[in-house]
């Protein structure tokens, strides 16, 4: 009799668990099919591809718009809505074939009248905020059969073309004509990318799904995206399975990694992150001051202790370090708040009221208020160590987080819009703490051009550059223009090199760091993850090629955790039968 009860009850403890899908997976093959889970650290403010303001608006668009011409995790071109390219044996004509087998959405299909509506816009509206710079360039636009035709009055390299103008988000005409893209939300998005908008919950999630006449083969069927903003929430729910991948996770956790079957990739970012000394007041347009204060930060400790050691140093010359055109020999500012205390001096400016601040030349506390995105707690924690490392030198400072709109808006962020309205409170700050992504200026000599020089927007008056106007600007304009239109590379390389030394000099910006990344990923849920020196596994290739190793379950595991309760109270019956 107790044979037969323990029998049975280990024959039924092997059904249960044979019908657990968590106890299923060893061995299984990849299936097609699921929902990948990747989080987004804060909400989106809209969706439009042409005036997006933040990298998580950016991350949600890329999902849902494809350009012509995408890069791959090398930073290498290939082809996206374009079938192929040429181009003249000068550079100055372009001519993309457009596929035939694109389709928006909304089922219509893409056509070369739909690029040609995108490249004209943007060619012919100089103050769309996302609109590459080779636009200004243009000077013919060309429909030839299936082909869109692109002549320059010179010839740009191909990197640069590739790069800036290709990668251009390509929009539907029939949804976008007649509209006021400056004002234009796009809460519901039709794009021809990968995945189609569904939904979004503002604050919690957004839900997409697989664009289901995508040009390429994509092996899962949709993406939830939660927003999970603290670091910390992320985690847990990347371990208790509710999400797949996440980033930047403090080292404790990310050594923790193995213990809930996920893997550790790190990466560099073309993204770092600067103090912006508004130079339309005094004394933050004297160079001496930026320098002084360049000194008393310690960027070393801030990437170790704030980014965790991932990442590095900006240089002082706005160059990435690493890649063909950067330049060592620029000058570099070694923490030094011994030198910051003697610059200070020479200026002769010091405390003359026992206060523990010092007044500058017109006897002004040196005291500033640092604005900073209420968003970003990194950037945050950054000016926090400002204050810190500044108030030995004399030097007081404030910390004042704001919502990121008001914050774009009082560093002129929204000028280009339209040069003739005065936005409240437009320049009204002292310092601010921002960020800029997509330079790749290493790689890039052009990036330079539109960066610092006083002819482009983001080096113009108008937004950015906060107030930058020595007799050093119009130097380093001049030498944007020379190496923009030169097609000698040794003298492209000079130019850059004395750009470096110029701006490492004279700061217009003070930058702080280089971001890098640590991405955990799940890799006992799914397989076919894509990792690059820049990316992380949450990519557009992963998003394509990523499949499923076990099939949704219903719940926790609730029939193998019956099954095993089921054995062990079996045994205990079988042994108290016994012992009675």
């Amino acid at each position: 009799m107790n044979k037969k009860l323990l029998v049975s009850a280990t024959f039924l403890t092997l059904i249960l668990i044979g019908m657990s899908p968590s106890l299923m997976v060893w061995g299984q093959e990849p299936i097609i099919g699921g929902i990948l889970h990747t989080p987004l650290s804060a909400d989106a403010h809209a969706l439009n591809p042409f005036s997006w303001t933040t990298t998580y608006e950016a991350y949600i668009i890329w999902h849902i718009y494809d350009p012509l011409v995408r890069m791959d995790l090398e930073n290498q071109a290939f082809a996206c809505i374009a079938e192929s390219w040429s181009h003249s044996t000068d550079y100055s004509e372009w001519t993309f074939v457009i596929k035939d087998d694109v389709y928006w959405h909304d089922g219509k299909k893409l056509t070369v009248d739909d690029v040609f509506w995108t490249y004209n816009m943007l060619w012919n509206d100089t103050n769309v905020p996302r609109r590459s710079w080779l636009f200004d360039e243009i000077t013919d636009l060309q429909i030839v059969d299936n082909t869109i035709v692109v002549s320059f009055g010179w010839g740009p390299k191909p990197a640069d073309v590739l790069y800036d103008l290709a990668t251009t988000l390509i929009v539907p005409e029939h949804i976008w004509d007649g509209i006021d893209l400056y004002t234009f939300a796009n809460d519901e998005p039709i794009g021809s990318g990968p995945f189609k908008f569904v939904e979004w919950e503002r604050a919690q999630f957004f839900r997409l799904e697989t664009h289901d006449q995508y040009q390429f083969p994509i092996y899962v069927d949709g993406k939830t995206i939660p927003i999970i903003s603290e670091v910390e929430a992320q985690f847990y729910a990347l371990a208790g399975g509710d999400i797949e991948t996440m980033a930047n996770p403090p080292p404790e956790l990310e050594d923790a990694a193995e213990f809930y079957n996920s893997s550790v990739h790190t990466a560099l970012n073309d993204y770092w992150v600067y103090l912006g000394m508004n130079q339309r007041r005094y004394p933050n347009n004297v160079t001496e001051f930026r320098q002084a204060v360049s000194y008393g930060i310690d960027r070393d400790e801030i990437v170790e202790i704030i980014k965790y050691g991932r990442g590095a140093v900006m240089p002082a010359s706005c160059n990435l370090p690493w890649g063909t055109y950067y330049n060592p020999s620029a000058k570099t500012y070694p923490y030094n708040i011994t030198k910051t205390i003697e610059m200070l001096d020479a200026l002769g400016w010091t405390d003359t009221n026992a206060d523990d601040i010092r007044e500058d030349g017109l006897g002004q506390d040196l005291e500033f208020d640092v604005i900073v995105s209420a968003d970003a707690q990194e950037s945050v924690d950054t000016v926090k160590f400002i204050k810190t490392y500044l108030e030995p030198a004399g030097i007081k400072v404030n910390v004042v987080p704001i919502i990121w709109d008001v914050l774009w808006q009082t560093v002129g962020g929204l000028g280009h819009i339209d040069q003739d309205y005065d936005y409240p409170g437009k320049y009204d700050y002292d310092w601010a703490v921002l960020g800029w992504v997509g330079f790749w200026s290493d790689f890039h000599p052009s990036s330079f051009y539109w960066l610092l020089s006083a002819d482009r927007w983001w080096g113009s008056d108008d937004v950015n550059i906060p107030g930058w106007n020595s007799s050093v600007r119009w130097e380093v304009t001049d030498l944007c223009n020379d190496t923009l239109y030169s097609t000698d590379d040794a003298v492209i390389e000079a130019n850059i090199d004395l750009i470096q030394e110029l701006v490492a000099e004279d700061l217009p910006y003070v930058p702080l760091q280089v971001n890098g990344g640590t991405y955990l990923y799940k890799t006992d849920e799914y397989k076919g993850w894509e990792l690059g020196p820049t990316d992380g596994p949450d990519n557009y290739f992963t998003w394509l090629s990523i499949q499923l190793i076990k099939p949704p379950e219903a719940g926790p595991g609730f029939l193998a955790l019956g099954a095993i309760i089921t054995l062990v109270v079996s045994v205990a019956f079988v042994r108290y039968r016994r012992r009675k």
